[in-house]
C-alpha cells in the first residue's frame, strides 16, 4: 500500500477552499492590530528574547504540560506552517544538539539558525516524499557536506535526489533508504498569514496566497478553514509519525470541534484540549494534543468514520 496517497474525500472541503483569497487589512485594523502588538507583554518578551513571535510561549507551555520535547534524545521534528520560525525556535532549543528540526510551508521564510526548511505545499504527495528524504539515513550520510550552514539541506538537492532515487528504483527498497515513519513530533499552527519578504513563487505551492487560510475574524468561517488545515497536519502524522510519536495542532473553536477530536482518538492514545496562558482571552483558539500514535492506523477508517 502506498503510504503517500492522500485522501481527496475528507478533505473535500480543503480544496473548496483554493476560492480562499488573502484579506488585506483596512487601515483601522491594521492600527488595532499594531496597538494590541505594543501593548502585549508576551510580544515584548518575544523581541528581548529574539523570538520570531509570541507564538513561541505557545508551544514552551504545551511542552511545559506534556513534555512532547526531550534534550539530547535525536528528536525529529516537523513544524507544519512554521514561518515565521518561532515554534522552530523553540523545539531546536528543548530538543538540544541532536534534534533535527524541519520546518514546512507554503509561503517562503529563512528559518532560523540550526532548522532546515521547504518551501511546499503538506497536502502535495511530492512534500511527503520529500519530508522522508530530507530525515532519511541516505541523506544524512552522504549528502553532509553540500549543507548550508545556516538553512540545511537546499530544497532544489532534495527534489533533485527524490528524482535520482525513483531513477534508480531505490526508494523503500528495503527499508534502509527512506523510513515510511520517520518524524517523533509534528507541531502545526498552521493558519497565521506571513508576508512574504524575499524568495520567490514556484508551482510547487500551488499559488500560496490564493491558497492560505487567513484569520477573518468571522468565527464559524475560521473555525470551517481550522478544520481543514487540522486535517491536512492529522493526515500527515497518519503517514509520518512514528507510532508512539507526538502532535499538536491549532484549532479554532466551533461546532465540529468534536468530530476532529473523534479521528485523533483513533490515532493517539491519549489526546487533549489545551488553550496556552499565552493565547489572548479573546482568542478562539485552542490546541489538540495527540500523545502515542497508535500502530497501524488506517487513513481511510480515521476519515469515513
Amino acid at each position: 500500500m502506498n503510504s503517500l496517497l492522500l485522501l481527496s474525500q475528507p478533505l473535500s472541503k480543503f480544496w473548496r477552499s483554493q476560492s480562499i483569497r488573502y484579506v488585506r487589512w483596512n487601515s483601522s485594523s491594521k492600527a488595532r492590530w499594531l496597538g494590541r502588538q505594543r501593548s502585549d507583554s508576551f510580544t515584548r518578551e518575544a523581541k528581548v528574547l529574539g523570538l520570531r513571535s509570541r507564538a513561541a510561549f505557545k508551544l514552551q507551555q504545551i511542552d511545559d504540560k506534556v513534555q512532547l520535547f526531550k534534550k539530547n534524545a535525536s528528536q525529529r521534528v516537523l513544524d507544519l506552517g512554521y514561518a515565521p520560525g518561532a515554534w522552530s525556535q523553540v523545539a531546536l532549543e528543548r530538543t538540544g544538539s541532536t534534534g533535527v528540526i524541519l520546518g514546512v510551508d507554503i509561503l517562503p521564510c529563512s528559518p532560523p539558525r540550526g532548522v532546515s526548511s521547504i518551501q511546499a505545499n503538506v497536502l502535495a504527495r511530492k512534500t511527503h516524499e520529500l519530508i522522508r528524504l530530507f530525515f532519511s539515513k541516505h541523506f544524512q550520510l552522504y549528502q553532509e557536506d553540500q549543507l548550508h550552514k545556516d538553512h540545511g539541506y537546499f530544497q532544489h538537492m532534495l527534489e533533485e535526489e527524490l528524482m535520482f532515487l525513483k531513477q534508480q528504483n531505490a526508494i523503500n527498497s528495503d527499508g534502509s533508504v527512506i523510513e515510511d515513519t520517520p518524524i517523533d513530533v509534528i507541531i502545526s499552527d498552521m493558519y497565521e498569514p506571513w508576508p512574504q519578504t524575499e524568495g520567490f513563487w514556484n508551482n510547487f505551492t500551488n499559488s500560496a496566497y490564493d491558497r492560505m487560510a487567513n484569520t477573518t475574524g468571522i468565527a464559524i468561517k475560521d473555525h470551517s478553514m481550522s478544520m481543514d488545515l487540522c486535517d491536512a497536519a492529522l493526515v500527515a502524522a497518519i503517514d509520518l509519525l512514528k507510532p508512539g510519536g507526538s502532535f499538536v495542532c491549532k484549532l479554532y473553536t466551533g461546532k465540529e470541534d468534536q468530530l476532529l477530536e473523534n479521528r485523533l482518538k483513533q490515532v493517539f492514545r491519549d489526546v487533549q484540549r489545551f488553550k496556552p496562558s499565552a493565547s489572548r482571552n479573546e482568542s478562539k483558539e485552542l490546541y489538540f494534543i495527540g500523545l502515542g500514535k497508535k500502530k497501524n492506523v488506517n487513513k481511510l477508517d480515521v476519515f469515513l468514520n
